[in-house]
């Protein structure tokens, strides 16, 4: 294979299913983020016609292996594949990081593949991408609670803001001045807030 029929490869390999990467996947994702912010081609070190034996490959290869947790190579299958997913989705958004965020303006950008095993580049990466997960994760809790209110206690949006998690403190604060009952509404909502982790 060429570079050039690895670059006619790219819009079809990165448009697959997660599940089907693999560290050739990476690299083409990669390449394909850098020709879209660079408008040429990433130059790949000559791999003798397979994808899979460059020096790009190898460093993607090396991510995954830091990136996936210590026991990866002993986990069953089932497990060994939601890992998998969990990395793969990982070096992913890491790349998208790098070239979005990271290097998005200035002088200094993205020039190669040995930049994302940089130990600095990644431990700045993962305390970024875990609170965007913290984050992530409290929406998604959010969201249910006021899937529950509208089923349950539908009354409550008459008399209060339920659009963010910080107008729980405010509904707490009423609850605690008015002293209300706990088949009220609201101590009904600020309950279930609590039972599912948003309080």
């Amino acid at each position: 294979m060429t570079q050039d029929e690895f670059y006619e490869n790219i819009p079809n390999w990165i448009s697959k299913d997660k599940n089907t990467w693999n560290h050739i996947t990476l690299v083409a994702y990669f390449c394909h983020k850098y020709t879209k912010k660079h408008n040429v081609r990433f130059r790949l070190v000559k791999w003798k016609g397979n994808p899979g034996l460059g020096k790009e490959s190898r460093d993607f290869a090396k991510l995954f292996d830091t990136i996936a947790s210590e026991d990866y190579k002993s986990l069953p299958a089932p497990g060994k594949a939601e890992e998998r997913l969990r990395v793969i989705t990982k070096i992913k958004n890491y790349i998208d990081w790098m070239f979005d965020y990271k290097f998005r303006s200035g002088e200094r950008s993205v020039t190669g593949t040995r930049l994302f095993l940089e130990p600095s580049m990644i431990n700045e990466f993962e305390r970024m991408y875990g609170e965007m997960l913290c984050l992530h994760t409290e929406k998604i809790a959010f969201n249910k609670l006021v899937g529950w209110a509208r089923d349950n206690v539908p009354d409550i949006f008459s008399s209060h803001q339920l659009e963010l998690p910080s107008d729980l403190g405010i509904i707490s604060g009423y609850v605690e001045t008015y002293r209300l009952n706990d088949d009220e509404p609201e101590s009904r909502l600020l309950a279930k807030a609590r039972e599912i982790g948003v309080l």
